[in-house]
């Protein structure tokens, strides 16, 4: 299904009053809402291109949405006896946040706290109080800031020549670079990134900034929870070695403990990459529940380690459809007519 004829039908799903009727098909299941940033509402860097970060009055009018439908805001620690059935709730949801933005303390935090919301924000232990960038930004941020026409990407010993300059080519050229990166395995990544260390960087958005340990010692824990992203946001199905899983997975966690004084309880597979043996590791390492990018509702089998989410951007429509079900129930529709 295109995009535009996907619009036209969930428009016409919220006119006519369709979600409506959808929504009790979902009642028992559990919705794990999927944020990076809350940005400020003259935000327009990433609109069109990637919206993970949302304006703080889309996200006001999202969660006064869902108040108004009667969800029931849980956290995630809520979950393991909502799946095991010893917790009957109506509606669940929660929030979760990847990477851990200053934005989403500075601007989802105090709406959350009035709107009685819950959820989760995932870290990434080696950015929490530095002015350094996710690695996907810090490519981001290069390219946009290249004065030149032409970037020259040095991928596995040859040159990858890229036109840029309007945002049509910035944008390919982003894609592209970050695609070929993610195949690499977590040491390969990190050594094809050296090529950019001696670069300068200006205007970059303070929207990707990451907040610090202060910040989240804060935080009351029943409104918004701090869960791990890793150490440094690999790919984890690109790890290799015992010391990498240790560091990124294991090493992590407890830093954090120790800085927060706090369990941490909840994982987040960054990009939502993983396999058996990072599934099995997580679960060693004592987390409670983990967080994939899989579409979809959460049912009582699934299993806790590979929990599905919804990715939110700034269509509205798309997500009344989402928390609906709506969307779900099409898509299986159309699934079934096509076999």
């Amino acid at each position: 299904m295109n995009k535009a004829l996907r619009g036209r039908i969930l428009s016409a799903f919220n006119f006519f009053g369709i979600n409506g009727l959808c929504r009790p098909f979902y009642r028992r299941k559990i919705l794990i809402l999927w944020y990076h940033g809350i940005c400020d509402d003259g935000f327009d860097l990433l609109r069109g291109y990637d919206e993970r970060h949302i304006p703080v009055s889309l996200f006001r009018e999202q969660l006064t949405y869902l108040k108004r439908k009667k969800y029931t805001f849980i956290s995630l620690s809520d979950i393991p006896e909502i799946i095991s059935n010893k917790k009957k709730v109506k509606n669940p949801v929660v929030l979760t946040f990847d990477d851990g933005f200053k934005n989403v303390l500075r601007n989802a935090y105090p709406i959350m706290q009035e709107l009685r919301a819950k959820g989760c924000i995932y870290i990434v232990t080696d950015l929490i109080g530095t002015n350094n960038l996710l690695w996907t930004d810090y490519v981001e941020t290069i390219i946009r800031n290249s004065s030149s026409t032409v970037f020259t990407f040095i991928y596995k010993n040859g040159e990858i020549l890229y036109e840029i300059g309007t945002r049509e080519q910035n944008e390919y050229a982003m894609r592209d670079i970050k695609a070929r990166l993610r195949k690499l395995s977590d040491s390969e990544r990190k050594e094809h990134l050296k090529q950019f260390e001696n670069t300068q960087l200006y205007k970059i958005p303070s929207e990707f900034l990451m907040t610090d340990w202060d910040e989240l010692k804060k935080l009351d824990s029943r409104v918004l929870e701090v869960g791990c992203h890793t150490k440094g946001h690999p790919n984890c199905d690109t790890l290799t070695t015992v010391g990498e899983f240790e560091e990124e997975i294991k090493n992590s966690k407890i830093h954090i403990e120790q800085m927060l004084e706090l369990p941490i309880r909840h994982f987040c597979y960054p990009a939502g990459t993983y396999n058996e043996e990072v599934v099995e590791y997580v679960m060693k390492c004592g987390y409670e529940t983990a967080t994939t990018v899989e579409n979809g509702f959460n049912y009582s089998t699934d299993n806790l380690f590979k929990l599905k989410r919804v990715f939110i951007d700034e269509d509205l429509i798309l997500f009344k459809a989402y928390v609906s079900g709506s969307y779900f129930l099409i898509k299986r529709v159309i699934g079934t007519r096509k076999n």
